[in-house]
């Protein structure tokens, strides 16, 4: 039987969890040297996308993605960033900013499996349908 990617991100975290540097080396070394036993070594780079989401379980982390017409001030992602962490229960939220002129302003909020969707665009459009009726 094949061992998934996602097999062998959980058997790679569980190998590191707690250890110490020189440890987590070995660990890693180890790892891969059955990767190459297994002739799995074309599977490391989705083992590393499965490894990095079963991290992000453990450590309540989350990532999320907010897109903007324009760069955001540090202070806006703070609070955008604070305002995720109190919606997703999180301990922390790995936000990545991006610009989408189309938007023409406001912010689409993405986490999880939900999209707060705050842009003029949408609003503009709402209010199009609305005047129709």
């Amino acid at each position: 039987m094949k061992i998934t990617a996602k097999q062998y991100a959980k058997s790679l975290y569980q190998a590191v969890q707690g250890k110490d540097n020189s440890q987590i080396k070995d660990a890693i070394n180890n790892f891969f040297n059955i990767l190459i036993q297994n002739n799995d070594m074309a599977k490391a780079e989705e083992i590393v996308v499965e490894f990095e989401k079963v991290w992000n379980i453990e450590y309540e982390i989350i990532e999320a993605e907010v897109v903007s017409a324009k760069e955001l001030d540090k202070n806006i992602v703070k609070l955008l960033n604070d305002y995720i962490v109190k919606l997703s229960g999180a301990k922390k939220v790995l936000l990545k900013q991006k610009i989408d002129k189309n938007i023409l302003g406001g912010v689409v909020i993405k986490y999880e499996d939900k999209i707060l969707d705050g842009s003029l665009r949408t609003k503009m459009e709402a209010l199009k349908i609305n005047m129709i009726k």
